[in-house]
């Protein structure tokens, strides 16, 4: 019923510092497994990461063009991360087929019932 799949995810993340960059990227992990993946998956694990890109850009701002210089930083990664996905094929699971042959009128009354409540 499991399957496990070992898969390489690009990912780039932005943010005013180091930590927020690299929280940024890994925070992607799952939606690009997602997006390539359809199957329910039960657990993303990172093997491994490794950093393709990693970009300090430093800039001075200024209050009114003059005043109040002050240096800033914005941090850019690219990160290329290893993950184990483990799958849950649901086509294999057994399902237990229940039918009832007045389920219309049963549901009628089922949901009087909760309303009377």
């Amino acid at each position: 019923m499991e399957k496990m799949v070992q898969h390489t995810v690009l990912v780039s993340g932005k943010g005013k510092s180091k930590e927020l960059a690299i929280n940024t990227a890994l925070g992607k992990i799952q939606r690009k497994v997602m997006d390539e993946y359809k199957a329910m998956i039960i657990r993303i694990e990172p093997v491994s990461i490794h950093v393709n890109e990693a970009i300090e850009h430093t800039y001075t701002e200024r209050f009114l063009l003059f005043f109040f210089p002050r240096k800033r930083s914005e941090y850019t990664v690219k990160l290329e991360v290893d993950v184990k996905i483990t799958l849950l094929k649901v086509e294999e699971i057994p399902f237990k087929k229940i039918e009832s042959p007045d389920g219309i009128v049963n549901h009628i009354f089922r949901n009087r019932q909760v309303a009377d409540k």
